[in-house]
């Protein structure tokens, strides 16, 4: 009996071994890390003020150089980063190296040496096919344990990417769970990351977004000289060309397709070489359809990509028809030169000059979002110049546009306090054509008087000039603001 037992117990064991040859999956809860954050917001409507601080979640993976890649709004904002692992206990402190809003991506380290042992560095992949399968990885909300999902692609598109707001970039759906605290996670296929979670559909269950490889490597190849600069525009908004009629109008042949330039950017790249009525009919070789889109994979993608998967600072070639002749177009791109923020802002505080109690700052989306449903209930005129300037080509040598958001009530303004959200034109005769003009314009009273013009109005606002100095030192005590301007 005892030779019987000895011979049955290395069998049994054999059961347990991998066999030979056989490739066991890597433990990719090694690559995954949890991040906690504590952040802190300013108030764009009382600008010298900062909000309450707030903790949030989220994930980030494990890359090539010990660097931990995660979308931008986990870490945005923060004056605190830990990050944990799976299979141990500790927190560690990591710091942003690079941030990237636009395309919602970051890249932290951690100071600790002892946080790299036991950790798996995972690679990036390529695009996945439609209806390929996808597994999500990350720290959702609910548990304290890593969370593993598996999805099928059901999208490629150039979508909108929330955190910034109003920028569009290649985007990959799934319905793989994509919920609070899983962004900055992998997704992998084939034990490769083929995209970051990063956002969900908040009017469909189970629909989730990825960040695919191209725009991560894009971010990636960027910070390379240790900054980042961000991706450049074709300096021209365009139209598509679906009307057959309008195509015959521009000379077009059957042949013959693209998007019509509607608006050249002022200061863009394309300035000096493209002009209203062109139609683009090729970018680098590639034909653009009358619809805007490209072949792309087994399907069509918006000829944006083309733009966005170069850095600021390469070349561009388009094919043009311009009063029926076909040109061959090349130039240098260059980021977006816009005057007012249009996007979501973070780490930077509100910029603003406070005088005699009327609080003067920067037109701004942030600003404007300090209205519910701001684009609904903001000023009409604030929201005009915002949505038209570069279209309509307005106050060109205004370099940003100031804004009186509110007064804050003081015995030398009394008759000002109902004055809100209006665009100043002059101070004291002086053209305010950014928020450091507002500072030395009340340097030069009228006579004994602050006269501020309001554009659309002929009706000026009038200050004492010689009860600002004590309405100032007044105003400062009595409301706790610390300084009554920022303009850096």
């Amino acid at each position: 009996m005892k030779h019987i037992v000895n011979a049955i117990i290395p069998a049994a064991l054999l059961l347990l071994m991998p066999l030979a040859g056989k490739e066991t999956s890597p433990d990719i809860s090694k690559g995954t890390v949890k991040i906690i954050k504590t952040s802190i917001r300013p108030d764009y409507n009382l600008p010298w003020k900062m909000k309450e601080p707030e903790t949030s979640l989220g994930s980030g993976a494990i890359i090539k150089g010990r660097l931990i890649l995660t979308n931008a709004h986990v870490v945005s904002d923060s004056t605190y980063i830990q990050v944990k692992k799976e299979s141990d206990p500790e927190m560690y402190e990591a710091e942003i190296m690079f941030i990237a809003h636009d395309c919602d991506l970051a890249l932290l380290k951690v100071k600790d040496g002892r946080f790299y042992q036991n950790i798996m560095e995972l690679d990036l992949g390529g695009i996945p096919e439609l209806r390929s399968k996808v597994t999500t990885y990350g720290y959702p909300m609910g548990g304290s344990r890593i969370s593993i999902t598996e999805g099928v692609t059901s999208r490629i598109e150039i979508g909108e990417y929330s955190h910034s707001g109003g920028v569009s970039f290649l985007m990959i759906q799934t319905d793989a769970a994509i919920n609070p605290g899983n962004s900055g996670g992998p997704v992998m296929q084939k034990n490769q990351i083929v995209g970051v979670a990063f956002q969900a559909s908040t009017n469909s269950d189970n629909i989730g977004y990825m960040i695919p490889v191209p725009v991560i490597k894009h971010f990636l190849h960027d910070i390379g000289d240790g900054r980042y600069d961000g991706f450049p525009t074709m300096g021209a908004f365009t139209e598509s060309l679906d009307n057959i009629s309008y195509r015959r109008y521009l000379g077009m042949s059957d042949s013959q397709s693209g998007v019509l330039v509607s608006v050249i950017i002022p200061g863009g790249g394309a300035e000096k070489h493209l002009k209203p009525g062109d139609v683009i009919m090729s970018i680098d070789s590639v034909p653009v359809a009358n619809d805007g889109t490209i072949r792309f994979m087994q399907g069509r993608l918006f000829y944006s990509y083309l733009i966005d998967v170069k850095q600021i600072g390469e070349p561009i070639t388009l094919g043009v028809l311009r009063g029926g002749k076909v040109l061959s177009i090349r130039y240098t791109l260059r980021p977006y030169p816009y005057r007012i923020s249009w996007f979501n802002e973070y780490e930077t505080l509100p910029r603003y000059c406070i005088f005699g109690g009327i609080i003067f700052q920067t037109l701004s989306k942030e600003y404007l979002l300090t209205w519910d449903k701001w684009w609904y209930t903001a000023d009409r005129r604030l929201l005009y110049y915002y949505s038209y300037y570069l279209s309509d080509n307005l106050y060109p040598e205004r370099k940003e546009f100031v804004i009186l958001n509110r007064v804050i009530p003081d015995e030398a303004n009394t008759y000002l306090s109902d004055i809100h959200d209006k665009v100043v034109d002059t101070i004291n005769d002086v053209k305010i054509n950014s928020l450091r003009d507002v500072v030395d314009a009340f340097r030069k009273p009228v006579g004994n008087f602050h006269v501020i013009r309001i554009d659309g109005t002929s009706y000026p606002l009038i200050l004492r000039a010689s009860e600002m100095e004590e309405a100032n030192r007044r105003i400062r005590e009595k409301y706790e603001i610390q300084s009554l301007m920022r303009l850096d």
